[in-house]
């Protein structure tokens, strides 16, 4: 039985939360960890370059794979991966080998918000979108404002590796409730659509968009 529009999307922003919080709380752990091995702020600039340049250059691809596959698996695979990577860092001490693992981190979660962000309006009637993509927002932006709190706090009272464990109780949360969000995560007709069909497509119709062009270089 399909989960209610509003409890459905109320779940994936407790998830959002979740995943943001213990991601981001990761991210400011992998700064202390860099820095208290190297004091090099050379590494740490590594680090974020890693993390940040590895989202922005794997998402527009590994995002696609919401188009081609169940949304729901997508978003779980994404969680449960990165929490197994975080669940390496908690035993990883040596700076190289960190940022190794944060680079399959940045990978692992590329498809999950692109995922998540295009249920929307499979999940929720045509009146709850605008409802639904704020909710949805808050979440997230919740758990950036949450995440570098706790993880700073933590990091410096306890150690860095408490944090990457406790991320991966964060991912593997996360996939537990979007596990439990039953429904339509998808237009059941997409795979005979030939509208948005490959990478390409997807920049051309951004490109074709001046206000998508806009949006796209704002960011």
């Amino acid at each position: 039985m399909p989960t209610p529009p509003r409890i459905a999307i109320r779940r994936l922003a407790t998830a959002r939360v979740i995943s943001m919080t213990g991601s981001e709380a990761g991210w400011i752990a992998l700064m202390v960890a860099i820095y208290a091995a190297t004091h090099s702020t050379v590494w740490m600039s590594a680090a974020l370059f890693v993390s940040i340049g590895t989202s922005g250059l794997f998402t527009p691809l590994l995002g696609a794979l919401g188009d081609r596959i169940d949304r729901r698996r997508v978003m779980i695979a994404s969680e449960l991966g990165a929490a197994g990577v975080a669940a390496v860092m908690a035993f990883t001490h040596h700076p190289l080998a960190l940022i190794a693992l944060a680079f399959m981190s940045a990978i692992a979660q590329s498809p999950y918000f692109s995922a998540s962000t295009a249920a929307v309006p499979n999940l929720v009637p045509v009146q709850d979108v605008p409802w639904a993509n704020s909710t949805l927002a808050i979440g997230r932006n919740a758990g950036a404002l949450l995440g570098p709190m706790f993880g700073g706090a933590v990091a410096g009272l306890l150690s860095p590796s408490v944090v990457f464990g406790a991320n991966a109780i964060c991912f593997a949360g996360s996939a537990a409730m979007i596990w439990t969000v039953t429904g339509t995560f998808a237009d059941p007709d997409r795979a005979t659509s030939e509208e948005h069909e490959g990478l390409r497509a997807g920049f051309r119709f951004i490109l074709a968009d001046p206000v998508l062009r806009l949006i796209t270089l704002a960011w």
